[in-house]
């Protein structure tokens, strides 16, 4: 018989039903503070789970960053697994090209973007690349993955901030010379958005609505 896959949880993730999922579908399961990411699947692997308005939401406050940051840090393979059958999270938060700039830009700092359905789904998929990382032999004709190299974290802000409908890669720089970040730039008021050179109306309303400000 074989022997089952190890599945380390974060604490945070306890209440989320998902180890009690994985422990159906025949994963030990232990619940401890991990250091980074949700999942740890194997030596070299981990996972940061976010249902569809967590990203949004981690993506405004510019907290995913320094998330997948740390997880760049702590393994040679590092995975986002996106939970929602809805990316733009029903019209409540970023808009269309904001979130899907965001999950470009995440797969350009060497993060593997896995989309799941439900919990369900991401069970299947954290359990099945458990296996795939504790037990599966990798064929030896596969060339081993490459590395990519990292973005800076203001190449990231740029990227975002260009996928804003009528954003150009020399306006994003204007505003994060203005604002100084991507936070600040979601939290500037309309006005203070026109005040930056090439900013119009039309291209502010643009980025407020991608952004998700509700006012």
């Amino acid at each position: 018989m074989a022997a089952r896959v190890k599945i380390l949880v974060d604490v945070q993730e306890r209440r989320s039903g998902m180890p009690q999922l994985l422990e159906t579908l025949g994963a030990e399961v232990e619940v401890l503070p991990l250091a980074a990411g949700d999942y740890a699947l194997g030596d070299d692997t981990l996972v940061e789970r976010k249902a569809v308005l967590d990203l949004h939401g981690a993506v405004r406050k510019g907290h995913l960053w320094g998330q997948l940051a740390k997880l760049r840090a702590a393994c040679a393979f590092p995975y986002l697994l996106v939970e929602g059958r809805d990316l733009d999270g029903g019209g409540r938060g970023l808009h269309p090209n904001a979130i899907r700039g965001a999950c470009l830009a995440a797969i350009d700092q060497g993060v593997a973007l896995l989309r799941s359905a439900d919990r369900e789904d991401s069970a299947l998929w954290l359990h099945r690349l458990a296996v795939r990382c504790q037990r599966d032999a990798m064929p030896p004709e596969l060339p081993a993955p490459i590395p990519r190299a990292a973005l800076a974290p203001e190449t990231v802000a740029e990227a975002m901030l260009s996928a804003v409908p009528g954003i150009s890669t020399v306006t994003a720089r204007a505003l994060l010379a203005e604002f100084g970040s991507l936070t600040a730039v979601a939290g500037a008021s309309p006005d203070a958005l026109l005040a930056v050179s090439g900013i119009g109306k039309e291209r502010a309303r643009a980025l407020v609505e991608a952004l998700g400000r509700p006012d």
